[in-house]
Parts: structure tokens; C-alpha cells; sequence
């Protein structure tokens, strides 16, 4: 059973509702209003309005005005501007298959919808959730969602909105399987939505049943579907859902063994793709290329492409279609007897699909990661656990000019100083890590998967860094707000040193943790910069710890550490900062964290405690299992954590993987 990306354009359209082709008298006549009018909610609905416009011809610039109209709306105390931007930008990191943060701001945008009585808000948050679900194949929470929409809008009686949940449950039927239930709520959009103007919501439904008949073999009915859908998206300017609908032809052409016919409408929607920068999209039109060449016998094409799916897909982050890659990669191999080649891309499939079932892992970090925020009042940071709200600081282009220079010429500036630096030792050892990669290449086949996996881990979290960084230096109105892009980018490299220690080991699942501990302690206090002499007394009797323990461990130590330095030795010349992990007799593990600095006040309590660190420090100790107390009879600021932590066997991974090479063999 395949999955085309038209299916999955057609669900956005009945979430988004305006995909369509760019109206540009419209825009003009926006960007005229908007030169003139205020810092308030009609500027809000302006820029959202840009937003929208720009979402099917220039996904960065609908990006750049979301963030916008998300910074104006929190500086104004707009609820509903807030909740309407972040529900743009959940559905911009969808397309850009970024689906942890679009599902972040879909649920910020919930909350906000509920907190202010929009029902009808609440009902496109929650079919928005479930697209979410659906692109990441949790069905059961899907159909969650899209059933929480319907309710809502049959209470509304907005009978186009029920309509448009009919068929994305639909959708989740034929994901399922289920095709005759899934035909059966197509048909049900298509009674309600037929009397709607909105033709794309129409091209959409019958994109899906083209869909459904190629499944079941019924390439005629499928084409007739899918030429009635390419002929609605391109006369309303789709492009997006024209591809899609290109795609579509191109796949029932190549069953048909209408080769010259499948290749040339797999090549139409690649270069729409190419020219909409959809990613996602071109994953589909490459591997329909490259199955068209393998059906013909052009194996040597059929590999180029993909090869080329595989570099998307990492680069995009979108596992499931690298791991089918492989898989397919290692097919093809198979057929031309290169068994040497079809091992190791078997391989890599069976490597894939144990990062697929650690997927909720390595979305912990990554989340953590996109959760800061840019809040004006408090002129700090923050962190917040299951969201993503990143404020983008107000600034003319003249300023980001003026910064983006500057920053780059510091930095320029800092690689001079450093390399003039270095001395003979340090070359040495350079030249003696080369000699060390050198031998690594040489090793065998299981151990490069492994190190390439690593180094992709590595990519994945320095784009999100990337990503952060380039949102929060978009904007600024002041000279406070750029202290405080400093002090971000402080966090940013402290939490950079933190990866890089994680995937230095050869060792990903057990990491020596005194080692640990002991270097993240010395590069916080060598980043701070500090002109007092402050010690540090690192004592851990753990040998190691999983990383499922150690990921929110190592950033309750980053915070903790952090906010000794910055706030514990004012007017001291110098100190001493404490770390000691211990394991209880019950097991349990035992963390103390303090120094001997000014002390909290004497009234402090976590209750009353509303800072940044504090509150990221208690939710990291929930995740943990885990209980925090202050030490008061120690002099200073000492606490101590309790915590159970998340070690695990995952025995269930470990037997999958011990059946997928008995396949193989």
C-alpha cells in the first residue's frame, strides 16, 4: 500500500482552507495599509492577512509575517492575534516537516482558542492537531482530534466545517486500510461541500478517492478522479495541489505501464516542488522517477533518484521516507545481483527503524531546544514545557542589516584571535585526529551506519540552534533587547557543548557520566567569563546512564550550574560551586547541586518562585520522577534532587532487530 503526497496536500487543504493561487492586487493593497497604520490589533489582522497571502508562493516570508503579527500581539495582550499566529505557524512547520513544532504551536493555540471562548478557533486547533497525528501516524490521537473538531462545528452548525472533518476522518481510513469507510465519508464531504464556492476543498476530496482506486487497481476511475481534481487546482492557481494531482497521474500511469506518460507527470509536479521549495513534496515525484527508470530497466537512473530521496530526507529530517528509501535502495541492489550493496542498505533499514521507535526521545531534546520565547515584561528567556512560542523582537530592514554585519565581523574577528592561538600541540593533535578518522573510514559497515547516524543526530539539533538564532536576531526595538540576544546566545552555545559531549561517545546508550559532569561544569564556567576564581567540587559515583535519564538530567545541571554563576558571587571575588550524584540504596538517585555564594532570600519557596530557571528546573524534576528540596542548613544556596529517572532495557527494540537480521541473513 502507498501513500502519495497528494492525499496529505488534500487533508492541509481542508485544514488551512486558503490555499490558493497568490492575489497579487490584494498584497499590494495590504502593504499600502499597512505603511500607515498603527501598533494595534488592525495591524495584528494585517499582517496576519500577508501571512496567509504569502503561504502558497513564499513559505519564509509567511513565516516572517506570522512572527510579526505574534510579536505585536503579545506586546498588545491580543489573545486572539496570539492564538491566529500560532496557528499559522503550526501550519508552516508542517510544511516544512517540522511536525513537533507545528503540533507546539497548534496546542498553544488551543489553549489560547478555549481560554478566550472561540469555539470556532478551538475546532480548527483541534483539526489541525490531527494532522499533526496523521503526517506522524498516530491514528488512534487523530481521529481524537478530528472527532473533537466535528463536534464543535456541528454545534456551530458550520456545515462546511463538518464537511471538511468528514473527509479528513476519511483520510484516516484509508490510511488504515479501510477503504470503503473511507470512500463512505468522502462521499459525505462531497454532498455537503458541493454547494460551497471554495473549489479546492472539492479538487481535494476527489484527489483522495483517485487515491483509493489506484489502490484497489481501478486505474480508470482513478485517472477520471484525478484529472477532475488537476483541472479545479489548476484553474484556481494551486500549485501546491497541482503537483500533488501530477503526482497522483504519474503513479497510475507507471501501473498502467504507461512509462513516457508516468515520467513526464512525475517531472511536471517535480518542477512545481523545486519552484515551491516543497521538500516533502519532492520526495513523492522523486522515488515515482525513480520507480518509472526501475520498471524500464534503467536501474542506474533509478538509484540517482534515489540517492537523491535520501539526501532530501535527511536533510528534511522525514525518517519514515528515509527508512523506506533504504529499503527500496536495497530491492533494487538485490535485482542487479549487487548483494555486497543491498546488505548495507538493508542494513540502514533495520538501523532506521530503531530510531523510529525512539522517536519520542529524540523529540524530548529537540523540543527543549525550540521552547524558547522572547518575553517583553520580563526582559528574559524562557523555556516552557510541550510548547514552542519563539517572539521575534520588531527591528527595520535597516537595523537586521546593521546587526547581521556586525555579528558576522565579530565572529570573523573571534576565528582570527583563535586560530592565531593555536600552538604546536594543538596541531598535533589535530593532525593525529585525521590520522584517527582515516581509520574509522576503514572499519566495517555497521560501525560507519553508526557514525553516520550520529553526525545526522548532531545536524538535526544544530539546525534547530540555527533556527532559534535566526528568529530571535530578526527583530529588535532596543538596545536592551540586544543584551538580551547576548545572554541568549550564552544558553545557546552552553546547550551546544551539551550535545557535542553526548555524541563524542562511541557508546550512545550508556555515556560515562562522571565525565559528563565534570566537563559541562568546566565549559559553563569557562563561557560565563567570570573575573572572580570560583572552584568547582564535582563528586559522581555513577559510572553511566542511559540517555533517556541523562538528556533532561544534563539540562537541570546546565540551569542549575548557570544560575550560580550568574547570580550567586556578586561582589565576591570568589566561590565555590558543588555537584554530587549519588545512588541511594532503593535505587533511587540522589542529586545535590549548591553553592557558597549570597544566599536566597529567607521567604523563597518554589511556590512563590517565578523565574525562568526555577520553573524549567521543577519541570525537568517531573519529568525525572523526581522530588526537589532546598538545603537550608548549608550555607549558600544548596538543593537537592530525589528522582527515579527513565532507564530502560527496551527489550521489545532489541528482539525486533534480532528478527529484521534473521530476515536478512
Amino acid at each position: 500500500m502507498k501513500l502519495r503526497i497528494g492525499l496529505l496536500a488534500a487533508l492541509f487543504v481542508f485544514t488551512t482552507s486558503f490555499l490558493a493561487a497568490q492575489d497579487q492586487p490584494k498584497i499590494d493593497s495590504l502593504f499600502q495599509v499597512l505603511r500607515t497604520s498603527k501598533q494595534d490589533t488592525n495591524k495584528v489582522l494585517l499582517l496576519y492577512d500577508l501571512s496567509r497571502e504569502f503561504f502558497n508562493s513564499d513559505i519564509e516570508r509567511a513565516e516572517k509575517y506570522s512572527n510579526r503579527a505574534l510579536f505585536l500581539s503579545q506586546k498588545l495582550g491580543f489573545k486572539r492575534g496570539i492564538a491566529m499566529s500560532y496557528n499559522n505557524l503550526g501550519m508552516i512547520n508542517y510544511f516544512k516537516a517540522i511536525y513537533n513544532v507545528a503540533l507546539s504551536y497548534h496546542d498553544r493555540s488551543l489553549e489560547l482558542m478555549s481560554e478566550i471562548g472561540d469555539r470556532q478557533g478551538m475546532a480548527g486547533s483541534h483539526n489541525n492537531k490531527g494532522l499533526v497525528y496523521t503526517q506522524q501516524g498516530d491514528y488512534a490521537k487523530a481521529i481524537q482530534e478530528y472527532l473533537s473538531s466535528l463536534r464543535l462545528r456541528e454545534e456551530l452548525n458550520d456545515q462546511e466545517g463538518v464537511g471538511k472533518s468528514y473527509n479528513n476522518i476519511g483520510s484516516v481510513y484509508y490510511l488504515q486500510g479501510n477503504y470503503d469507510q473511507a470512500k463512505d465519508y468522502y462521499n459525505k464531504a462531497l454532498n455537503i461541500l458541493r454547494q460551497y464556492p471554495d473549489q479546492n476543498l472539492i479538487a481535494g476530496i476527489m484527489n483522495n478517492l483517485g487515491i483509493i482506486f489506484y489502490e484497489e487497481g481501478k486505474y480508470d476511475e482513478s485517472l477520471d478522479y484525478h484529472f477532475k481534481a488537476k483541472d479545479i487546482r489548476e484553474e484556481a492557481g494551486n500549485q501546491r495541489g497541482l503537483a500533488g494531482s501530477f503526482t497522483n497521474i504519474g503513479d497510475v500511469y507507471a501501473a498502467e505501464e504507461s512509462f513516457a506518460m508516468a515520467l513526464e507527470y512525475q517531472e511536471k509536479a517535480l518542477m512545481i516542488q523545486e519552484e515551491l521549495g516543497d521538500k516533502k513534496g519532492m520526495l513523492s515525484s522523486l522515488q515515482g522517477i525513480a520507480t518509472v527508470h526501475s520498471l524500464t530497466g534503467d536501474m542506474e537512473q533509478a538509484l540517482e533518484y534515489m540517492e537523491e530521496v535520501v539526501d532530501i530526507s535527511t536533510e528534511i529530517g522525514a525518517k519514515k521516507e528515509l527508512r523506506d528509501a533504504f529499503n527500496k535502495m536495497s530491492t533494487m541492489y538485490s535485482k542487479e545481483r549487487n548483494y555486497e550493496k543491498a546488505l548495507v542498505f538493508k542494513t540502514r533499514y533495520a538501523e532506521m527503524k530503531d530510531t523510529l521507535y525512539n522517536e519520542q526521545t529524540n523529540e524530548l531534546a529537540t523540543n527543549l531546544e525550540a521552547k524558547f520565547e522572547n518575553e517583553t515584561k520580563s526582559k528574559e528567556i524562557e523555556i516552557l514545557k510541550g510548547e514552542n512560542r519563539i517572539q521575534e523582537l520588531q527591528l527595520a530592514r535597516n537595523r537586521i542589516l546593521i546587526i547581521s554585519f556586525t555579528i558576522g565581523l565579530v565572529l570573523a574577528l573571534i576565528s582570527v584571535v583563535i586560530y592565531a592561538r593555536i600552538n604546536r600541540e594543538k596541531r598535533k593533535a589535530l593532525e593525529l585526529l585525521q590520522q584517527q578518522n582515516v581509520s574509522i573510514k576503514r572499519q566495517k559497515d555497521e560501525k560507519e551506519v553508526l557514525l553516520k547516524e550520529i553526525h545526522h543526530r548532531v545536524k538535526n539539533n544544530l539546525q534547530v540552534i540555527n533556527s532559534l538564532i535566526r528568529l530571535q536576531c530578526a527583530y529588535t526595538e532596543d538596545q536592551e533587547a540586544l543584551d538580551l540576544f547576548d545572554e541568549c546566545q550564552n544558553r545557546i552555545i552552553s546547550m551546544a557543548l551539551i550535545h557535542e559531549k553526548m555524541y563524542e561517545s562511541s557508546d550512545l546508550s550508556n555515556l560515562n557520566i562522571k565525565e559528563y559532569v565534570s566537563e559541562l561544569a568546566q565549559n559553563l564556567l569557562r563561557s560565563y567569563r567570570l573575573n572572580q576564581h570560583i572552584e568547582l567540587d564535582v563528586n559522581v559515583s555513577i559510572d553511566h546512564l542511559s540517555l533517556d535519564t541523562l538528556v533532561p538530567l544534563g539540562l537541570m545541571l546546565n540551569e542549575m550550574i548557570s544560575n550560580s554563576l550568574k547570580h550567586a558571587f556578586h561582589n565576591k571575588k570568589d566561590g565555590l560551586i558543588t555537584v554530587k550524584l549519588d545512588v541511594l540504596p532503593d535505587g533511587m538517585f540522589d542529586l545535590v547541586v549548591g553553592d557558597n555564594g549570597v544566599g536566597l532570600p529567607k521567604d523563597f519557596s518554589f511556590q512563590s518562585a517565578h523565574t525562568l530557571g526555577m520553573e524549567l528546573i521543577l519541570t525537568l524534576t517531573s519529568q525525572l520522577d523526581g522530588e526537589i528540596t532546598r538545603l537550608t542548613e548549608e550555607q549558600g544556596s544548596f538543593f537537592r534532587v530525589v528522582f527515579k529517572g527513565l532507564e530502560k532495557e527496551r527489550s521489545d527494540i532489541k528482539q525486533a532487530m534480532l528478527n529484521e537480521e534473521a530476515v536478512v541473513a
